[in-house]
């Protein structure tokens, strides 16, 4: 996997001052991201991508010559692993869904919110993490890092039944497990391996006490598809076997 310092933007917006501004905000957040090239039609950006690295376009979806639709769709198809984010106005917003069909991840309505870039900034850097990891000295600092450790929170009570790898979710947020690790203990007090046992056990402990499934399909239900694992997990937890747990409680 290739380690890099920061994700490369380019912004594609005909109002200059808007595009100024939003480089600010993105580079103000320190999520990892640099703009690196500011284009004021989609002209300028298919030529500066001949020239640049990029990893990230952010594009306006209503340009003179070439709209932001079309540049997505050539986008997508010369350089594939670029991610397309698009920036529209509320009257074009169903236009905007277009390109959710050619492979644009998302779009953001104008004047774009602090608070929606860094969502969407956040769905971004999971993808690119997929590919690259970003040196750790220079990823999510400050207030950002909470932001991360509360979208990793998120998400592991979206998903903890599933076959979860921490190492594995660590990369696709761009980082590794021990550096993951470090935000949680200093966000949450704790690792997110405990936080993920934390919230399985207790789906468990409400499943024992408010229904009569066998216990492997509790396991299987909070993420443990073995039942000596899960039935070894859960004692050392509560100093109880699901049976006992189920009988006493």
């Amino acid at each position: 996997m290739n380690s890099i310092p920061y994700f490369n933007v380019m912004l594609v917006e005909d109002e200059i001052l808007l595009m100024k501004s939003l480089a600010r905000h993105i580079e103000g957040l320190d999520m990892g991201f640099k703009v690196v090239c500011q284009c004021t039609n989609a002209a300028e950006a298919l030529t500066m991508l001949e020239q640049k690295n990029i990893h990230l376009i952010m594009t306006d979806i209503r340009m003179p010559v070439m709209d932001g639709l079309k540049l997505s769709k050539i986008v997508s198809e010369r350089y594939p692993y670029i991610k397309m984010l698009i920036l529209t106005g509320y009257a074009e917003f169903e236009y905007a869904q277009q390109a959710l069909k050619i492979g644009v991840r998302d779009f953001l309505l104008k004047p774009v919110e602090t608070e929606k870039l860094e969502e969407a900034l956040v769905k971004v850097k999971l993808e690119l993490g997929k590919n690259y990891k970003l040196e750790e000295d220079r990823a999510l600092l400050g207030q950002n890092a909470a932001q991360i450790v509360e979208y990793a929170t998120k998400y592991i009570l979206e998903h903890y039944m599933d076959n979860f790898d921490m190492s594995v979710f660590s990369l696709h947020l761009g980082f590794s497990s021990a550096y993951l690790t470090k935000l949680f203990n200093k966000y949450k007090g704790c690792t997110p391996g405990k936080f993920l046992t934390d919230i399985r056990i207790n789906h468990a402990k409400q499943l024992l006490q408010n229904s009569d499934l066998p216990i492997r399909q509790i396991g299987e239900k909070v993420g443990y598809p073995d039942q000596f694992h899960f039935s070894k997990t859960f004692r050392k937890a509560t100093g109880y076997s699901p049976s006992t747990y189920r009988k006493v409680k």
